[in-house]
């Protein structure tokens, strides 16, 4: 899906290349989720000091309008991880973009997922769950996926659609594996 709450990944995008930011909207989506998986809910100083090469000038129009957009991005994004409906989705190009362009897209929302992961202060070591460990290291292999075809096949498309649902779940797993939702107290 290419949407979280009203935010779109090209309305994110233009906005983001609006104020000069360093990241695009796939791999800033990424972040906050990496962010929310590790932490639960992100530092807002961190996530932005990372968003921006350097420190944005707070008056910048452009800059007030992109944070604005990625606290909503946050809100949306941290009510669909924690949703027992698991409803979260990935912040990516539309399907009727190339998808050369997506597969990009993808590659740099797994780059920003594993250093929202490392921002958050989860090192590799310190996840115990062997699956959980392979899903972090299935998303630091497709971090370096390039589509490298003239021209996609069914095949490619389905495969995309199939590794996008495959990271969707797996970073819903690690959520719950590094923030399990705490039960509540018992009524006395």
């Amino acid at each position: 899906m290419t949407e979280t709450s009203d935010l779109t990944y090209d309305a994110l995008e233009e906005t983001l290349a609006r104020a000069g930011a360093a990241t695009d909207a796939a791999e800033t989506h990424g972040m906050i989720c990496g962010l929310l998986a590790a932490a639960g809910r992100p530092d807002e100083a961190l996530w932005l000091d990372h968003v921006y090469d350097e420190p944005p000038d707070p008056g910048n129009i452009a800059v007030q309008q992109a944070n604005r957009a990625m606290l909503r991005l946050v809100e949306g994004t941290r009510d669909a991880f924690f949703s027992p409906d698991l409803d979260l989705r990935l912040l990516l190009p539309d399907d009727e973009q190339p998808l050369a362009d997506r597969t990009e897209a993808l590659s740099a929302w797994c780059d920003g997922f594993l250093s929202g992961l490392g921002l958050g202060g989860i090192r590799e070591d310190a996840i115990r769950s062997a699956e959980v460990k392979e899903i972090v290291q299935d998303i630091s292999e497709i971090s370096r996926a390039v589509f490298d075809a003239s021209e996609p096949v069914e095949e490619d498309e389905q495969a995309y659609v199939e590794i996008v649902e495959y990271l969707r779940m797996g970073v819903l797993l690690i959520a719950d594996e590094l923030q399990p939702l705490e039960a509540p107290p018992m009524l006395q």
